[in-house]
């Protein structure tokens, strides 16, 4: 298994891997595969253009809330980071989700300035922007892990998040600061 499985939230523990070519190398990156329960209460009017919603402590959330929240639940700070409707170099940063279009929407921006560095640094080597940044970012003392979350056989890693593993492994962290969190729901 990839790195040390006591330094990840103890609550998304990888399973097994998934190999990917960067840069021309074959990199296993650590992966866990979540079961969640669906959302079969009154749904969300705004969906983020028809995001599934999961039943987390009885309210509707998508899977980068549920993982933030699982994040959050083992000890760790985290932000879902979202590029979508957002400036280049300015995503949006959320820890919940509120009925209403994106524009209502809090922004909870990272104010850990290890962390804020970190992710200005990896957006810079990807080119000046954040296209590709990984879902949800944790952090924990010194500890930084990009979680990247894809529906069980309905989705698959694309091309510019490659890039920001890339750009990440450019400015120094390891693979094993990167998580792929495979979920279905049930």
């Amino acid at each position: 298994m990839v790195g040390d499985l006591r330094s990840l939230p103890c609550l998304l523990r990888p399973t097994s891997t998934e190999q990917f070519l960067v840069q021309g190398q074959a990199l296993e990156v650590a992966k866990v595969e979540l079961t969640l329960r669906s959302w079969t209460g009154v749904p969300l009017t705004n969906t983020l253009g028809g995001k599934p919603l999961l039943d987390f402590g009885g309210r509707p959330v998508f899977a980068e809330l549920c993982v933030y929240e699982l994040a959050r639940l083992a000890g760790w700070e985290a932000r879902w980071v979202e590029t979508y409707g957002a400036p280049a170099m300015r995503p949006n940063c959320f820890t919940g989700w509120v009925e209403g279009p994106l524009s209502e929407q809090q922004h909870v921006p990272i104010v850990e300035p290890s962390v804020l560095a970190l992710l200005q640094q990896i957006a810079v080597a990807n080119g000046s922007t954040y296209s590709g940044c990984w879902d949800v970012v944790a952090w924990q003392g010194d500890r930084v892990l990009f979680m990247e979350l894809k529906r069980r056989k309905q989705d698959r890693v694309r091309a510019s998040q490659l890039a920001w593993l890339e750009a990440g492994l450019k400015v120094g962290l390891g693979v094993e600061d990167f998580l792929l969190v495979e979920w279905e729901g049930i």
